[in-house]
């Protein structure tokens, strides 16, 4: 198929076509269940693209997030439980996650490497573990999230679809501004990146708030919709390893690799929990050791090598294996801009 149009216009307009369709969605019928699914992947797809920024970007592997998945959920249920609008909830839940993530950021950036991965994972456990004892989280029988109105799984939908729109957006000028080469640059090199004037430690800890933010922007919607919350399941390890797995399978540092990431567990998931609930984590450590030996660069690396096989085939001029953004690849404006897709 050829695209009309120069390539900086497709490159914006390509985008957001995705997005119309699943805006349209609704209004050709989709029953209960595939709304929920849907509604479960843009929530994951979210989290994927937030935990990108941080791990993908900087390069701080972080096995923390559940904590701001938590934090949001819990501050947005409480907070419509003292009779607060659910949106202005969620940016009450967005706030309380970033908070948090300074918290948790200026003592564990101090660290590097597998030492900040470890400390991630042992504040993550530890927040779980006070939240299971707490009275005012419900302990481990967990906390109801109270709504005076009749369930609405439509606005729900649009809820997560706008929230995702969100996120993807915020993740694309990241990308290409300066705020985002700067942690690309703390990712290759920390002390280089020093050396040419930027504070790894400033630009890391403006990562982590933004990539927490839209994390517990996604807990609150969440549980909104779920009515139901507990400890044992939004501050679980499993929900820490979920958020990192994501951006793994789809492609690290690349947005579009998280979005595909996201879309991809949010589906596979369902069918790998309801077959086989028991042995699911393993499942999903042999899938991440295979796509980590067969392709480094996750699903997107693997489209990106075979759209540029086709785009050299056509043009019959071989390409640099490493030319061209993985994103800007998949949306055919690389060195090529009148290839098909």
């Amino acid at each position: 198929m050829k695209l009309p149009g120069n390539p900086a216009l497709r490159k914006r307009i390509l985008p957001l076509l995705p997005l119309i369709i699943l805006a349209l969605l609704p209004l050709l019928g989709l029953q209960p269940n595939e709304t929920r699914l849907l509604f479960i992947t843009l929530m994951w797809v979210t989290t994927s693209v937030a935990w990108n920024i941080l791990g993908g970007f900087a390069g701080q592997v972080s096995f923390g997030f559940a904590v701001f998945y938590g934090v949001g959920a819990y501050t947005t249920a409480m907070t419509m439980n003292a009779g607060v609008s659910p949106y202005l909830a969620f940016r009450a839940g967005a706030v309380a996650a970033a908070i948090a993530s300074l918290l948790v950021g200026l003592p564990t950036f101090r660290l590097r490497g597998p030492y900040f991965a470890i400390a991630t994972i042992g504040v993550s456990e530890t927040v779980r573990v006070v939240a299971t004892n707490l009275e005012f989280t419900g302990g481990a029988s967990g906390y109801r999230v109270l709504e005076h109105r009749a369930f609405q799984q439509f606005e729900h939908y649009y809820s997560a679809l706008a929230m995702a729109a969100l996120a993807v957006a915020i993740a694309l000028y990241i990308a290409h501004a300066k705020f985002g080469l700067a942690l690309k640059a703390i990712a290759q090199d920390e002390d280089a990146a020093a050396d040419i004037g930027i504070n790894p430690f400033t630009y890391k800890l403006a990562a982590h708030a933004l990539a927490a933010a839209l994390t517990g922007l996604a807990g609150g919607v969440y549980a909104r919709y779920a009515a139901f919350i507990h400890p044992n399941g939004v501050f679980g390890f499993q929900t820490s390893v979920h958020i990192l797995l994501m951006p793994v399978i789809g492609g690290l540092g690349t947005v579009w690799g998280a979005v595909i990431g996201g879309i991809v567990f949010g589906i596979v998931e369902e069918e790998i929990v309801a077959s086989f609930p028991q042995i699911h984590l393993l499942l999903y450590g042999s899938l991440l050791i295979l796509i980590v030996l067969a392709e480094p660069g996750g699903i997107l690396g693997a489209f990106t090598k075979l759209f540029r096989r086709i785009r050299d085939r056509r043009s019959r001029k071989p390409s640099h294996p490493a030319s061209g953004e993985p994103d800007e690849v998949l949306w055919g404006v690389g060195s090529n801009p009148g290839s098909e897709l």
